[in-house]
């Protein structure tokens, strides 16, 4: 199948992630990639009607093992859609360990998730390409689409390997507890979005103590017509390191098309440094508002986003893949009509995007 436009789609996939990339290579031949699988319940809600007419993804990418992440692609790789469509390559770190199944049958955490995946991979792909990724890969070129790869560094995946093996042997003998959500903060949606963006970057985790999504693969996705910067549930510190050493700064910063903010807009990923980095009139946030304990978008980020102090005058485009007024049924007022007064921005919602959404 020929293609000369590629197409972005931020599928709605409740608190996570799924992102349904279709665009072409050097002789317009199409190119699909899948970045997550979202939530458990994805799969059936938007995931599966969009790959009712693919019969190929070229590469199909897990960020991290987070469940709002790999939840979908588990319920995928069930069902008998599966039979009908090639895999060429999977990205997907994960030590290479005898497959473990848990106690439970709610599988609330990570790692019983990834191995069950693991072991679905094996009995429905078994040919399948399955690379680990790096910083240290820096760039792959498939077919003329380029990624750089900017999450996570070499020892970030190996310290997950460590706290991966050490938590299954612990669930051997034990009843699994739920990953620890990384923001117990309350929203503070009393101040205003000038004096929020002016609060320095003090995220409540270190990237050891948060190492899942300290894990995501993030990179920048250079198609022939658009470029693309995927941050997964990925780490500011990393991401800015990794712009840092291939030269970005903030004088010279990374022009993308798109930006899909980390981690659904939440306070402890997205710092004033990284946005230094990036200069993109359109910001993506995937989220229907979060879960009970952990909400999102946080108005801080928000707030970093529209009053970043390297902004152009241009205008500003926030878009999320639910709608505000749904998003605000389960956080709150995180955004009102006097905060769209000032600043030269908006915010709607959006789940396609082409270039001439640029």
């Amino acid at each position: 199948m020929t293609r000369t436009q590629t197409e972005l789609n931020i599928l709605p996939a409740f608190n996570g992630d799924s992102i349904l990339i279709k665009t072409y290579s050097e002789n317009y031949e199409e190119f699909i990639i899948l970045v997550d699988g979202g939530t458990s319940s994805t799969f059936e809600y938007s995931l599966k009607k969009n790959l009712k007419e693919i019969t190929k993804i070229d590469l199909l990418v897990l960020s991290h093992i987070d469940s709002d992440h790999i939840g979908g692609l588990i319920r995928f790789f069930k069902n008998s859609l599966i039979e009908n469509i090639e895999i060429g390559e999977i990205w997907y770190n994960q030590p290479d360990i005898e497959f473990f199944k848990s106690k439970t049958d709610k599988a609330l955490i990570s790692i019983p998730q990834a191995e069950d995946w693991k072991a679905l991979i094996k009995q429905k792909k078994p040919n399948v390409i399955i690379n680990e990724i790096t910083t240290q890969n820096e760039e792959v070129i498939i077919k003329n689409i380029e990624f750089t790869i900017l999450s996570p560094t070499f020892d970030v995946k190996n310290k997950l390997y460590k706290t991966w093996l050490k938590q299954r042997d612990n669930l051997k003998d034990k009843q699994p507890n739920s990953k620890v959500m990384i923001s117990t903060k309350k929203p503070s949606y009393s101040k205003s979005l000038v004096e929020l963006s002016s609060i320095d970057f003090k995220p409540e985790k270190s990237i050891n103590n948060d190492i899942y999504n300290s894990s995501s693969i993030a990179f920048l996705l250079q198609c022939p017509d658009l470029n693309i910067l995927l941050l997964a549930d990925s780490r500011p510190e990393i991401v800015s390191d990794s712009l840092k050493k291939i030269g970005y700064s903030q004088t010279k910063r990374l022009e993308v098309d798109f930006v899909k903010i980390s981690h659904h807009g939440s306070l402890n990923n997205t710092s004033q440094e990284l946005l230094g980095l990036i200069d993109s009139k359109n910001y993506l946030i995937s989220t229907n508002g979060g879960t009970s304990i952990h909400k999102h978008p946080s108005r801080e980020t928000i707030a970093r986003i529209v009053y970043n102090t390297n902004r152009t005058d241009d205008f500003l485009n926030v878009y999320t893949n639910y709608s505000v007024d749904a998003i605000k049924e389960r956080i709150g007022d995180f955004i009102t009509p006097k905060d769209l007064e000032k600043g030269n921005w908006r915010i709607d919602i959006k789940n396609t995007f082409t270039r001439n959404d640029k």
